[in-house]
């Protein structure tokens, strides 16, 4: 593709093979409109992708404090036309912004409430997301870790800020920094995401990434599901099913180690706990040996080609996929290409 159409052109994959809320985002002023075309195509009218977005533009102020002339066209041709942005405040402690947690804070609230302004000046009442990809800088590396405790603190902390202004939050959470999926991923992965359930983030990136958000894993991502799920669980908090809490039980029981053919136990098992696939090995030891000895990596890559496999993309209908490709070819053709590459089902 050429790198102009970029923006677009992943969008026009994603339509065709997704039907879940999709977050994108514009690179030139240009493109949001073919974009805003394509997602108008999807909804049926503007009238109906207003009433019931299918995809939020991320928006990112340039830190420290500054806006560039892309992104506010951008967020001001969302606001228009009822599109939600996602705020994404990126300062960076000690390079980008103070080097202190808090006060890396107080400019990511100052970025994000600058952006607030834009967009509500374009169009009141626009709908817009309190989010952001902050770091805590590594000064040894010069990197910007999104898997560092910093970085997890940063935003809780304006996961915060924004839940006191009542808006709707998102954040970079869930992702490692290592560049295999190994035991430094699956630590960072699982308290970024542990921490974004706690802390009551309503839009969580993170999902498969790693490398500082450079690249995607299939295999991270089934891990990831795992981690998410536990998290999920976790917040749902110990929940009362009985009252007298098992009493009843118990005393029927007594001293009798039989729980586990009671019919307690059989209604209440998948609903107290999170039940993980195959990926997450809970074996003894002899029968783990017995089916292969296999890794978290391995039982991930076997898990990735059932799910390729097996996947459905939701149908579009052929006058959609005709329409949606002759607007992304027009966009392309502007750029020196004649035709688009096929899809799978062209």
């Amino acid at each position: 593709m050429p790198i102009g159409i970029g923006d677009l052109y992943r969008l026009y994959l994603a339509l065709n093979f997704m039907r879940k809320p999709i977050v994108t985002g514009a690179f030139e002023k240009d493109t949001w409109w073919v974009m805003k075309d394509m997602l108008v195509a999807v909804a049926g009218s503007e009238a109906a992708l207003a009433g019931k977005p299918i995809a939020v533009f991320d928006v990112c102020p340039s830190p420290p404090l500054l806006w560039s002339d892309i992104t506010c066209q951008n967020m001001i041709d969302s606001a228009r036309h009822g599109i939600p942005s996602e705020l994404v405040s990126m300062p960076l402690t000690g390079a980008t912004a103070p080097i202190t947690i808090a006060g890396a804070v107080v400019q990511h609230t100052a970025e994000c409430l600058s952006g607030v302004t834009i967009c509500q000046l374009a169009k009141e009442g626009a709908p817009i997301v309190w989010g952001g990809s902050p770091a805590a800088f590594d000064m040894r590396q010069g990197t910007t870790p999104m898997g560092a405790v910093g970085t997890w603190m940063i935003d809780c902390a304006y996961t915060q800020v924004g839940k006191a202004l009542g808006m709707p939050t998102h954040a970079y959470l869930g992702m490692s920094d290592a560049k295999v999926v190994d035991a430094q991923c699956g630590l960072e992965s699982s308290g970024g995401a542990i921490l974004a359930a706690l802390a009551g983030v309503n839009m969580v990136s993170g999902a498969g990434m790693m490398a500082f958000e450079n690249c995607q894993s299939f295999e991270k991502l089934v891990i990831d599901a795992e981690i998410i799920g536990m998290a999920k669980r976790l917040i749902r908090g110990i929940e009362v099913r009985d009252d007298p809490v098992a009493l009843d039980i118990m005393r029927e029981m007594g001293h009798d180690a039989e729980f586990i053919s009671h019919d307690h136990t059989y209604q209440w098992f998948r609903e107290e706990f999170y039940i993980p696939s195959a990926v997450i090995d809970r074996q003894e030891p002899e029968a783990w040996e017995a089916s292969g000895a296999q890794n978290s990596w391995q039982r991930a890559q076997a898990r990735v080609g059932k799910l390729i496999a097996a996947y459905e993309p939701s149908p579009i209908s052929d006058d959609l996929r005709t329409e949606l490709r002759d607007i992304t070819t027009k966009a392309a053709q502007s750029f020196g290409m004649d035709e688009l590459p096929p899809l799978p089902r062209d």
